[in-house]
């Protein structure tokens, strides 16, 4: 089981999840083993046959995630999971397009929402591994700016609560509809987060709420105790 999957049943354990979207589902390893009776999944390219796993309740768009929302074809979610891009500016538009098929215990999962270096935090994928390469440096680890979305959500909708989980596999960070006990933003400027670089995380990790997954997970169950369901 990949910690998407993990993730991701561990949240529909919490909020009874039946319905499910991914936006980014390219080869469908996470996609096709979450066994939730519906399932949306977005890609401009399935790298696999779609045809094989569709059904009524498991559907299939084979487009942007910004024509998918504008189209008829979103319905209310129970968990979206967001790895589309690798860039700050499309997982902010995904985030704030899907409140609207959102509800009050909707969870998200932000995938890459830490990168592990500098040439990780490249958005464009080609130039993050050549300048890698040139740098001599193993694997090809490939984030983007994602981590941008975390300072975005923290100064801009306080009434959702998330943590960042790592140590278990790909930085994740979790995101629910909660009021927070205090709130204060940092930046108050989504230009200025628009142009944060790598070296800016470290001075600002306070504002990821970095923790381990079962952490993040009780926290979310915390917070839902006694909503209506």
């Amino acid at each position: 089981m990949s910690w998407s999957e993990r993730r991701i049943m561990a949240v529909a354990a919490v909020n009874n999840a039946e319905c499910y979207l991914e936006i980014g589902v390219n080869k469908g390893e996470t996609f096709l083993n979450v066994p939730l009776p519906a399932k949306d999944g977005v890609d401009p390219q399935f790298l696999f046959d779609t045809s094989a796993h569709s059904s009524a309740d498991v559907r299939f768009f084979s487009q942007f995630s910004d024509a998918f929302w504008i189209s008829g074809n979103p319905r209310t979610y129970d968990i979206i999971f967001i790895d589309g891009l690798h860039t700050f500016e499309q997982t902010f538009r995904d985030f704030v397009s899907s409140l609207m098929f959102a509800h009050a215990r909707t969870v998200w999962l932000l995938d890459d929402t830490l990168p592990c270096d500098v040439f990780s935090a490249i958005p464009d994928q080609e130039v993050s591994f050549r300048e890698r390469q040139r740098a001599r440096l193993p694997g090809l680890p490939w984030h983007g700016d994602v981590y941008k979305i975390v300072p975005a959500i923290h100064d801009f909708f306080p009434t959702f609560r998330y943590a960042t989980i790592t140590g278990s596999g790909n930085p994740q960070t979790l995101l629910w509809p909660a009021r927070r006990g205090t709130f204060q933003p940092r930046f108050n400027n989504l230009e200025t987060i628009s142009r944060l670089g790598y070296f800016d995380i470290d001075p600002n990790i306070d504002l990821f709420n970095v923790m381990g997954e079962a952490e993040a997970v009780d926290q979310l169950r915390a917070d839902f105790a006694g909503s209506p369901l």
